[in-house]
């Protein structure tokens, strides 16, 4: 597994060998949370460059592997940061490396005798060593003795073990905005109401909060399609039959972004506009409301936003 070569599949399996071992909660939420904690690590290293948490969006897939399970994280971001070996930043609870006296902290420098220093680059850009160190653990059967020689506080340190291997699950794993996965905490599968089945193909309304508030966007709450109340509070995905639908929202723009001052509207409840939206099947449309900055002061009635489409994506419909 490329878990020496690229940061977030290596950040993956240490989470699911964790995940795994749990016994206190179920796996699932246990997966969820270690994901989580994975991708704050990758977005506080800077992994995604200048990206803001709402533009991040990748999708993992990797076949079941037979994998040693060495629980091993090291720097192989370049081959400057390897020069002089690999870099630990962190070793798995319970694994090979642990159980050998690997710490976060030391520079690994030879494999079975093999050096890791001064490898230069691989293809991808990345440290060559990393891949030299996962060829050669790849290529060690069950019970084999591994010897990794390291650098510890500058001083030289040999630690041996034997090697033994784990069979890892197919992953197919969304993260990002227009996937609105688990990481959101909430399980839209689970609970999505048919407003229309139809015979034509089908689309989705979804009024999740995750629109770029630095484009003027905000959160709506759909109320209504073709008439027919969207149900309960908590559910944001609304599967429809493809055409042409009206759908009724009211904004959740926050106070802090726009005071109301007198506004002229009956009642004292909030604005409720409608737009007429045409549905193409396996196509998912998402819903916002856009702040008119320039009506920020208007005195006539819900001038300051407007109902709107402000993503369309693919997504099979079923």
């Amino acid at each position: 597994m490329s878990m020496f070569i690229r940061p977030v599949l290596a950040l993956l399996s240490l989470t699911i060998a964790a995940a795994v071992s749990a016994q206190s909660t179920p796996v699932e939420q246990r997966l969820g949370e270690e994901v989580q904690l994975a991708l704050v690590r990758l977005i506080e290293s800077g992994a995604f460059a200048d990206k803001s948490g709402e533009e991040i969006a990748f999708t993992l897939d990797e076949p079941a592997r037979r994998v040693h399970n060495l629980g091993l994280l090291v720097d192989s971001a370049s081959a400057e940061r390897a020069r002089d070996g690999l870099r630990v930043l962190g070793v798995t609870p319970r694994s090979a490396a642990q159980r050998m006296g690997i710490k976060a902290g030391d520079r690994i420098v030879a494999v079975n005798g093999t050096s890791l220093v001064g490898l230069g680059a691989d293809p991808a850009g990345h440290a060559q060593a990393a891949v030299t160190m996962r060829t050669l653990v790849d290529t060690l059967s069950d019970g084999t003795v591994l010897e990794f020689g390291l650098q510890r506080e500058d001083k030289p340190l040999t630690l041996r073990g034997e090697i033994s291997s784990i069979v890892l699950p197919p992953i197919h794993l969304k993260v990002g905005r227009d996937e609105l996965l688990a990481s959101t905490g909430t399980n839209l599968s689970r609970r999505e109401p048919k407003i229309d089945s139809g015979t034509g193909g089908c689309g989705r309304f979804n009024d999740f909060d995750v629109a770029p508030s630095q484009r003027d966007l905000y959160g709506v709450k759909l109320l209504m399609i073709d008439g027919v109340s969207t149900g309960p509070a908590g559910v944001h995905q609304f599967r429809v039959s493809a055409g042409t639908h009206v759908v009724k929202v009211v904004e959740l723009i926050p106070a802090k972004v726009y005071r109301r001052l007198n506004p002229t509207r009956l009642g004292d409840g909030p604005e409720v506009k409608t737009l007429t939206v045409n549905v193409k099947a396996d196509t998912t449309y998402y819903l916002a409301a856009k702040f008119n900055e320039d009506k920020r002061n208007s005195r006539v009635s819900g001038e300051y936003w407007d109902p709107v489409v402000w993503r369309e994506t693919p997504d099979k419909c079923g």
